[in-house]
């Protein structure tokens, strides 16, 4: 389902995307194409400015000055004077030539508005002329000299130019092209990242859906054994031995039930949390000392180290912070064997406080440190006991995150693990209460 998503999610980020650079790319070449023409059109005014200079200020003109003027095969200078096609343009031009003379005379004779030069001379004028698949940029230019009319006809070619424009189009649309095939693969690329918490957030909602069920499942099931056992057997002793099961089983759906609206209110910022002025040593102090004898019974040493010369005064609620290190607490009395340490460790910087849970207990691998924060997720049978349902540190981890800090997980020294609250001394504004 999801890879159908993509294809269809990259498929449309890849169009969108190609009829931008597509449009861009036609901006450039529009902008290309006219600065070029206005190169080739400056090139032409300035030869036709030379050579109108040299027919009225030389004495005469020789072949040499004609061919130059030429400049490629391709351009034609044609000139008359009184009428009379000058004895150079007889000589060099060619039938052909003097054909396509002919033909923009008729041109001209057949149409009374050119587009003229910047010249305030009207006897000037400029046009562009198209013939058998050639294209030309024409001046015609009539002066008078020694009482002498002189006329000239230049023809400058544009087929160079639409050769280069041309072979820049197809270039231009290779370059779109190709930069298709990079859209599309950085459109599967970049729906692949998008998707990804979609699909990491599915796989945890089937994990879920999964766990919930099974967890479910156990206690109903003796709820049913045991209820058919007194319906169709009531016996004293058995009766006493099933209701403890069922008052078991009941108390664990209890607190699974209370984990998940727990995690539930505060992963969609439910307005529940009460922030309150608190002494974080106080309430270190406070659990110290509910903890102490629990941790005596399984022969746990517990400890409280509180660095001085700090002021441990906290905005916060204080039964949601007080929960999350308790669940931390509560991990660490679970998982420490019988004849180890736990020490409840607080400190404070510049900006942040430290609260710490230190065990040396059996420890967690560098590849399980990140996903014990998941929601169910238990590494493996060694920790996995039937009053934890894997809620506890995703709750004690939005908790934190609820107060603007962070909750971390390292090694301990010689073994163990070593959970790490940070805490910022002064909330976020979007965080402190309205």
């Amino acid at each position: 389902m999801f890879h159908k998503i993509q294809l269809k999610l990259s498929f449309i980020c890849c169009l969108s995307t190609t009829l931008i650079v597509l449009v861009i790319i036609l901006c450039c070449l529009n902008v290309s194409e006219k600065n070029m023409y206005g190169q080739e059109n400056a090139l032409f005014l300035l030869k036709t400015n030379t050579i109108s200079s040299d027919l009225n200020l030389s004495e005469s003109i020789d072949i040499n000055w004609y061919m130059r003027n030429l400049t490629t095969d391709k351009n034609i200078l044609y000139i008359e004077v009184n009428g009379t096609p000058a004895t150079l343009s007889a000589l060099i031009l060619s039938d052909h030539d003097f054909s396509l003379i002919s033909d923009i005379k008729n041109h001209m004779k057949n149409n009374n508005q050119y587009s003229l030069t910047n010249s305030s001379d009207t006897n000037r004028k400029s046009f562009e002329y198209a013939s058998d698949k050639h294209k030309f940029l024409v001046m015609n230019e009539k002066s008078y000299k020694n009482e002498q009319e002189i006329t000239y006809i230049y023809l400058y070619s544009l087929d160079n130019f639409y050769y280069n424009v041309k072979k820049q189009r197809i270039l231009f649309f290779g370059i779109w092209l190709f930069s298709i095939l990079i859209l599309y693969l950085f459109s599967y690329l970049f729906t692949s990242n998008a998707l990804k918490p979609v699909i990491q957030n599915d796989e945890k909602q089937r994990h879920f859906i999964a766990f919930a069920s099974h967890e479910l499942r156990s206690p109903l099931a003796i709820f049913k054994t045991g209820l058919s056992v007194l319906k169709n057997k009531p016996d004293a002793p058995k009766t006493e031995r099933i209701f403890s099961l069922m008052e078991n089983e009941m108390s664990r759906m209890e607190r699974l039930i209370q984990d998940l609206l727990c995690l539930a209110k505060i992963e969609n910022a439910d307005p529940g949390f009460h922030f309150e002025s608190t002494d974080l040593s106080d309430l270190l102090t406070s659990i110290y000392e509910k903890y102490i004898s629990i941790a005596a019974q399984k022969n746990l040493t517990l400890s409280l180290a509180i660095s001085a010369n700090c002021n441990y005064d906290f905005l916060c609620d204080r039964q949601r912070l007080e929960q999350a290190i308790i669940i931390l607490l509560d991990n660490a009395l679970s998982y420490t064997p019988s004849g180890q340490n736990i020490s409840l460790n607080l400190y404070g910087s510049h900006k942040k406080y430290f609260i710490q849970v230190i065990d040396t207990g059996i420890g967690i691998p560098d590849s399980e440190k990140e996903k014990i924060f998941d929601k169910f997720y238990q590494m493996d049978s060694s920790r996995n006991h039937k009053e934890h349902f894997g809620l506890g540190l995703s709750i004690a981890r939005q908790i934190c995150h609820t107060h603007g800090g962070k909750i971390s997980v390292s090694d301990t020294k010689g073994g163990g693990s070593t959970f790490t609250i940070k805490l910022p001394k002064i909330l976020p504004s979007f965080l402190l209460p309205q």
